[in-house]
This record gives structure tokens, C-alpha cells and sequence, in this order.
């Protein structure tokens, strides 16, 4: 259920209040007042999640069924320099470990 933050127009209070289907605006809790407004609420923003890390390991890993160590660090080596992401860091650096390059 969407949460909206209110002001009275009365008292000048600002409230929060769960809105259920298509409400009136509520009355103050303050003051009880009838004079309220809706304020413009920030949005929600959902950052999701690293997707590239999958594909290195998958394409890692295709390298590796296929007997491509060398291709497989190389590749592992361009994806880490390339990413934020420390997955694909550890990735190369467990290639390197076991290949002994």
C-alpha cells in the first residue's frame, strides 16, 4: 500500500499516511484540520543488481569445458578491468592460481 506525506494547510504539520484504494485527503492529525494537501514524495529507485558478472563466469566456463585455459584468463583478466565488480576480480584471480600464470 502506496505511504503518502501530507500537509495542513491549517498548522503547517506534515503527516504521513497509508493511502488504501482512493481516500480523501485526511484530516490533520495535529490540528484535525480539513485543509490538507498531498506533497510531490521522492521516488523509490531500485538499482539492480550487476548482470554482467553471470555472463563472465558462464563465458568462463565455456572456455574452461572447451580446454581454453589461456582464453579463459585472458578473457577473465578483460573482464575485471573492465567491471566495478570484485566477482569477476576474484574470478581471474582464481584462474591465475590455478593455471600458475
Amino acid at each position: 500500500m502506496p505511504l503518502f506525506d501530507y500537509e495542513c494547510r491549517d498548522c503547517g504539520e506534515i503527516f504521513e499516511v497509508v493511502v488504501v484504494g482512493r481516500d480523501r485527503l485526511p484530516n490533520c492529525p495535529g490540528c484535525g484540520g480539513k485543509k490538507t494537501r498531498k506533497l510531490p514524495s521522492a521516488v523509490a529507485v531500485h538499482v539492480k543488481s550487476d548482470t554482467a558478472t553471470p555472463r563472465i563466469e558462464k563465458r568462463v566456463k565455456d572456455y574452461l569445458k572447451d580446454g581454453k585455459f589461456k582464453e579463459a584468463t585472458r578473457f577473465a583478466d578483460k573482464a575485471a578491468a573492465m567491471t566495478k565488480n570484485d566477482k569477476a576480480k576474484r574470478i581471474a584471480a582464481k584462474l591465475h592460481e590455478k593455471t600458475g600464470d
